[in-house]
């Protein structure tokens, strides 16, 4: 199953952003990850915890009502370029985030494309691309529940420089540690209202309008995504 079919589905606007709070607990692989290696693919199956993918790279990560999701869908000038992409939209994040509570330390980007404070990662990030269409994740801690994370997530096969080999209960923390008392319906309602002002301000003359001739090639992503999910 693909998490992301909901904002995909919508790509004949320019940009839609989706923000939301998981309703229970789920593993999700990035694009090319291996569950066995990943996660502990037997407890997650002994605890009835389902093993999604995204559309986007990145590591694996377990979502929780302890976290906020955030999805953008849009269309921008340039086929490629990334790491400038994943600068501008994580800069929203942190800048709405920044506009709505008072934390210990600033919100920054480390690694590839982590949400940091400190040498702390608050956030993972994901991005897919069909040439001028890019779909951006983001999964937010705000309650950090390391017992949780540590039972279905295995030591990742690929991390970042700054993490230096630390376990995730020493590598993570939660938006309620760095603001403490913020919760997580304050959190969705913050980006809900003005993160969208502040994703659009950051693009700039990098959004674009829609491009129909490209439509065909998401829609077949789509079908595909629903082929596997009958399966």
């Amino acid at each position: 199953m693909w998490i992301d079919d909901q904002i995909l589905e919508q790509y004949v606007k320019p940009i839609v952003i989706g923000t939301w709070i998981p309703n229970t607990t789920v593993v999700v692989l990035g694009s090319s990850n291996d569950p066995t290696v990943e996660c502990h693919a037997g407890r997650c199956a002994a605890d009835g915890i389902p093993i999604l993918k995204r559309y986007g790279g990145g590591g694996t990560v377990v979502l929780y009502p302890g976290c906020v999701i955030v999805t953008i869908g849009g269309w921008v000038t340039d086929h490629f370029q990334n790491d400038r992409y994943f600068r501008i939209l994580n800069g929203a994040v942190n800048q709405t985030l920044h506009a709505n509570f008072k934390f210990k330390a600033p919100l920054t980007q480390s690694g590839i494309s982590d949400l940091v404070s400190g040498e702390k990662k608050f956030g993972g990030t994901s991005m897919f691309r069909s040439r001028n269409y890019l779909l951006y994740q983001a999964s937010l801690i705000v309650d950090c529940d390391f017992e949780m994370i540590g039972r279905y997530l295995a030591h990742p096969s690929r991390e970042p420089e700054y993490r230096r080999g630390r376990k995730h209960s020493d590598f993570l923390t939660g938006l309620a540690d760095l603001a403490p008392g913020i919760t997580t319906k304050q959190v969705l309602a913050g980006l809900s209202v003005a993160l969208s002002g502040h994703v659009l301000t950051a693009l700039g003359s990098e959004a674009t309008s829609p491009a129909p001739d490209q439509f065909p090639a998401l829609q077949a992503r789509i079908e595909r995504s629903r082929l596997e999910l009958r399966k």
